[in-house]
């Protein structure tokens, strides 16, 4: 079959005919939409929303819609009148391109509008009002968390007489984990405000402060952000990162020690490279444990206890139960510092010495073992 430019333009829906105003303009008080609303349609994605919504666009609208959409549908009808003498793979090519351009329009003129609110502006700082923090800044656990946000693209209820608007939003900010874990309860709040017309750019702008955790592991967190429109009920999110320093914890099973070591002093937060102290001073051991189980409310409860032996293999220092140690938080504490200070004598003989630690997760009922040498230098 010998195709013609003509039947090869059946593709291009828009090429088979002119549209033509299906009455007169506004200017010329008719009862129809005039074209260039038409074409506006296909431009401007809010205006396509309102004609998706049959309760909301006007009668005049409508009508337009269905007298372009039975234009097409004629043209095409009458063209295929003009095929006839082609085969069935002509009339159907031919079909196919006039389903294709219906699918067009009704994608064009019933395509969902985005909504334009969104959080602006947004900075998380180390203290009230302070710039935002860089990147590489690092809060510790304990520490204050600030914030500050926008919001823009909001919608309003405007007062013809008055000319003043009205907004209703209302925001919940909480500081999350990674897995979207909330670190602290959520602060909630509403925006409600009457707008003047010298407020046209005004936004409303909002502050919270957050107090981490103490047991709070090093790691990247973020600030998760949520605000709803009352009046458009539209909802937009956004999140922003800040990063913790201090105690650097692996995921564990079970429970287990990390972090051990031996110090000079109780103020000191460097281990020793080679824990070695005379008779008569005191030993320094801090450790973390990590790993147990929680009951409900984030509740933990821990025990430990040591043994040293000296340097004729005989236990020097017996402390089976040193310490129990049990509370709850709001969030799961990642770890719990342990301590134990050993007070030497000064005639304890020279040696090596084995301390033995030995801690329990008295929920999930398991324990663990870790032991470290030192010695005592005359």
């Amino acid at each position: 079959m010998k195709l013609s430019n003509g039947f090869l333009r059946l593709f291009f829906a828009f090429s088979l005919f002119p549209v033509k105003p299906v009455s007169a303009a506004r200017a010329h008080h008719g009862s129809d939409t005039p074209p260039g609303d038409r074409m506006d349609g296909l431009s401007d994605s809010r205006r396509r929303q309102s004609r998706c919504h049959q309760n909301q666009q006007p009668a005049a609208n409508r009508r337009s819609l269905r007298a372009l959409i039975e234009d097409l549908s004629s043209a095409h009808t009458a063209v295929l009148g003009k095929l006839r003498h082609f085969d069935a793979l002509g009339v159907a090519m031919v079909a196919w391109a006039s389903f294709l351009s219906l699918c067009f329009l009704s994608a064009a003129f019933c395509q969902p509008a985005r909504s334009s609110l969104a959080v602006l502006a947004g900075g998380v700082e180390a203290g009230e009002d302070a710039p935002a923090v860089s990147q590489d800044y690092k809060f510790l656990p304990g520490d204050f968390v600030y914030f500050t946000f926008e919001v823009g693209g909001f919608s309003s209820d405007t007062d013809p007489k008055t000319e003043t608007r009205k907004i209703a939003l209302t925001y919940e900010l909480v500081p999350e984990d990674m897995s979207g874990i909330a670190l602290t309860a959520p602060v909630k709040g509403e925006i409600k405000e009457e707008l003047h017309p010298e407020d046209k750019n005004w936004m409303p702008k909002r502050r919270a402060s957050f107090l981490l955790p103490s047991f709070l592991a090093a790691g990247d967190y973020r600030i998760h952000v949520y605000v709803q429109d009352g009046i458009s009920k539209a909802e937009t999110t956004a999140d922003f990162p800040f990063r913790i320093g201090g105690v650097q914890i692996k995921t564990s099973r079970s429970i287990t020690v990390e972090n051990f070591r031996f110090l000079r002093s109780e103020e000191d937060s460097e281990p020793l490279a080679v824990p070695a102290y005379s008779p008569g001073d005191t030993v320094y051991v801090r450790f973390d444990m990590t790993g147990y189980k929680f009951n409900l409310g984030n509740a933990y409860r821990l025990a430990y206890g040591l043994t040293v032996i000296g340097p004729d293999g005989k236990p020097f220092i017996e402390q089976p139960h040193a310490a129990e140690l049990q509370s709850s938080s709001f969030y799961p504490a990642h770890y719990v510092p342990g301590n134990l200070d050993l007070t030497t004598k000064k005639d304890s003989p020279a040696g090596a010495y084995t301390l033995v630690l030995t801690v329990h997760d008295l929920i999930g009922n398991t324990a663990y073992e870790i032991k470290r040498a030192f010695s005592l230098e005359r």
